[in-house]
């Protein structure tokens, strides 16, 4: 397949064909074509698009992060839940009694505590029991 081949061998004539009076009738279907299709202004928001979607652009990617980040915090909140709810009573008095120190005061800002069925169930003492240990140590009245 080694052959000599020379440019000036190949016939020379035009291959591509225009029909006839191409030319000619070109500028008229221009003319149609732009004509007919008139001049349209532009939208009374078109101004005010350009920096909208400028800045929309960004707020979507903040409302998208936001969500993202409080449906975790949800999940992560009810899993913390779900993991105190394993731990036993038992468990739990063990380790306020070892590293809690509490006063009286930080009782009296818990507004659920307020009720004395709360202070009895708490103290685990009944009312029988804390009345005879009132009436041993007779309280008195004093004014401060």
């Amino acid at each position: 397949m080694k052959n000599d081949f020379k440019l000036s061998d190949l016939p020379k004539h035009n291959i591509y064909e225009v029909p006839d009076k191409y030319f000619d009738r070109l500028p008229a279907q221009i003319m149609e074509r732009t004509a007919g299709a008139g001049y349209s202004p532009a939208p009374w928001y078109a101004p005010a698009w350009k920096p909208l979607r400028l800045a929309l652009a960004p707020l979507v990617l903040l409302l998208v992060a936001g969500i993202v980040y409080f449906s975790q915090m949800r999940q992560e909140q009810e899993k913390s839940a779900v993991i105190l709810a394993t731990v036993g009573d038992e468990a739990i008095v063990n380790y306020l009694s070892t590293f809690a120190v509490l006063e009286s005061s930080d009782f009296a800002e818990l507004p659920s505590l307020s009720s004395p069925d709360m202070t009895a169930e708490f103290l685990n003492v009944s009312p029988k029991a804390a009345e005879e240990e009132l009436e041993y140590y007779q309280l008195e009245m004093t004014d401060y």
